[in-house]
């Protein structure tokens, strides 16, 4: 078993080692969620010409449901209520999809559909603070995710934000817990599971998170085997490697792909 799952890492690493994505965590004004919305279904079909253009891969909209609470970390910082993933293939075209592009976009998918001063608005509206009140972006790599998932509205997400604390952590999820949750996968308790690093994030974001696990569960109880002398003590190693903040329970309300 250990080996078979061995050659699935080996198979699908060097794809989703290639992904990376923004993660852009918002926190709305009160009263202004609505407002939030009608952004981004304006922005929606910007985000499909831009993916048939080949500037993304996909856009991906979560509204927090529960949890995500990192004031511990800051109290000046808010929970976020709305996660927006932009994945793209590599770098190259991360940089390629440029903000600016869409309003070209929005001037030809609007084109005699809404006046040109309600275009401007909508921007004014997504690019200002009355309805977004503050943001944190991180650029993160994807070092694994189950190649069998594919995400679809309504799904849940689980986020759990990670610190790690020394250089064998990675080794330790991938190496270790993966194969436990793998099983799981396999009898139906999980649908995904995924592992991203954090590449870089902007000023306002949380410093010390380098990772984020993702999870996607069915409802179905998770049963672990019962653990050895020698998994409990390799268990306890791997917490010892990282330390996880409250997880945040995501709901996908919009994906372009």
């Amino acid at each position: 078993m250990k080996k078979t799952l061995t050659t699935l890492l080996l198979v699908f690493m060097t794809f989703l080692n290639a992904q990376i994505a923004t993660m852009d965590a918002y926190v709305i004004n009160e009263g202004k969620d609505s407002d939030y919305r009608q952004i981004e279904e304006f922005v929606a079909p910007l985000k499909a010409m831009a993916i048939k253009e080949g500037n993304l891969v996909q856009w991906v909209v979560m509204k927090r449901k529960s949890g995500g609470n990192l004031t511990s970390l800051d109290e000046s910082k808010q929970v976020a209520d709305y996660i927006v993933f932009n994945i793209y293939k590599n770098k190259a075209q991360k940089e390629s999809d440029n903000w600016n592009n869409y309003k070209k976009y929005a001037d030809k998918f609007y084109k005699n559909k809404i006046s040109k001063t309600s275009i401007t608005k909508m921007f004014e509206k997504a690019e200002g603070n009355k309805v977004k009140k503050s943001w944190r972006q991180y650029e993160i790599e994807g070092l694994y995710q189950t190649p069998t998932y594919r995400a679809q509205v309504g799904d849940i997400i689980n986020l759990a934000p990670m610190e790690a604390l020394n250089e064998d952590y990675e080794k330790f999820e991938l190496e270790y817990f993966l194969p436990m949750w793998q099983k799981l996968i396999n009898s139906g308790g999980l649908r995904m599971w995924g592992l991203a690093k954090v590449v870089s994030s902007n000023a306002n974001a949380f410093k010390n998170l380098t990772h984020f696990v993702f999870q996607n569960r069915t409802g179905v109880e998770l049963v672990f085997e019962e653990e050895t002398f020698l998994d409990s003590k390799l268990l306890q190693l791997g917490l010892d490697s990282r330390k996880m903040y409250d997880a945040a329970e995501l709901e996908i309300i919009h994906i372009e792909n």
